[in-house]
């Protein structure tokens, strides 16, 4: 699990957070409102598939992020986490404490944690193409 948070307000343009994501070497962004809540979340994935494609870098980030956040709790067992990225399709999840965000989990976390854990998370892959 990640425990710095990489955040950007929702009104910066994609190709901001696209330059914030390379220079700090993360692969998603969380989103905060001009009152600093956390509530989405903009992955490498999204820029790509979403505002590149679209040749649409200099809109703002909240129109391509995914919002809800899905989150688990710190105790949230490893394979209950894999099993709700695989239901939700998605590679993330934040951790909160107590209604925050205080962490990420991805799919790489856990198979470096739990590699038994891999063919589930394989599994989902090969379900998806």
């Amino acid at each position: 699990m990640k425990t710095s948070l990489v955040t950007i307000n929702d009104s910066a343009s994609v190709l901001e957070a696209a330059r914030k994501m390379k220079k700090l070497s993360v692969g998603s962004i969380l989103l905060t409102n001009n009152a600093g809540r956390i509530y989405g979340i903009l992955t490498a994935e999204d820029i790509v598939h979403k505002a590149v494609t679209a040749d649409r870098t200099g809109a703002p980030v909240k129109e391509f992020a995914s919002s809800p956040l899905l989150s688990v709790t710190p105790d949230t067992d490893l394979s209950e986490a894999a099993r709700k990225m695989g239901e939700k399709n998605v590679k993330r999840l934040v951790v909160k404490s107590d209604g925050e965000v205080t962490g990420i989990i991805s799919e790489r976390d856990i198979v470096k944690l739990s590699p038994s854990l891999y063919t589930l998370i394989a599994e989902r892959e090969r379900l998806n193409r």
